[in-house]
């Protein structure tokens, strides 16, 4: 089920539960560098240092700021302003040197981005509901109608945005739906319990059978 408010589930959010971590992410074709600062609060920019192009997600955390791995520029979170440039600690910063960023939150184990816009964000799930336990991402070739109706005809249910609910494998599922690229897809996938340490090799061999039957819903 597709986004009708431009928020897209772009990751689990335990992926980057630890500040440090900086996690490229590809989102409608848009590369995304997705990290925490010292607040802990998401944060969601251009994968792309404004001084010479090198992916920031190759960089890394120093505090509230995010490092290149190149020259070493430092970005404010938050901002996404450049505030120290390690070859020129003399010098003033130019102000308008500054990476574009995007609206983040946590919402259901995941983060959202938006790439546009200013709707509101996905609510998050009841306090009183537990949190299905995250198992994979996984690789879709097909593009997100393609994967909506395929979930559709295997009894999936529409749980919210980008998001679906339905039993395989003898698990109930949530499925969340990112569109990549045009013909790609990611799904997050979660499961309402955790599965014992010996069904986990069966479950991930039934999540390959499940892409196989939306990459190909007549074979």
């Amino acid at each position: 089920m597709t986004s009708p408010c431009n928020w897209y589930p772009a990751l689990p959010a335990q992926r980057v539960s630890a500040t440090g971590a900086v996690i490229a992410v590809q989102l409608r074709g848009q590369d995304l560098a997705v990290w925490r600062g010292a607040s802990g609060t998401i944060q969601a920019w251009e994968d792309r240092c404004p001084h010479r192009g090198v992916a920031l997600s190759l960089g890394r955390v120093l505090g509230d700021r995010l490092a290149c791995a190149y020259h070493g520029w430092e970005y404010a979170e938050g901002s996404g302003r450049c505030v120290a440039i390690p070859a020129m600690p003399q010098q003033p910063v130019p102000g308008k040197v500054c990476v574009k960023t995007y609206a983040a939150v946590e919402r259901q184990g995941m983060v959202w981005v938006a790439l546009d816009g200013d709707a509101a964000a996905p609510a998050d799930d009841p306090p009183d509901v537990a949190p299905p336990r995250f198992l994979r991402s996984m690789a879709v070739a097909a593009a997100s109608a393609t994967v909506d109706a395929a979930l559709a005809a295997l009894e999936f249910a529409p749980a919210g945005p980008c998001r679906w609910r339905g039993h395989w494998a003898g698990h109930t599922l949530h499925l969340w739906v990112l569109d990549a690229a045009a013909d790609r897809c990611l799904l997050h996938v979660a499961s309402e319990a955790a599965p014992s340490d010996a069904a986990v090799a069966t479950l991930f061999n039934a999540l390959r059978l499940l892409r196989a039957r939306i990459e190909h819903p007549r074979s």
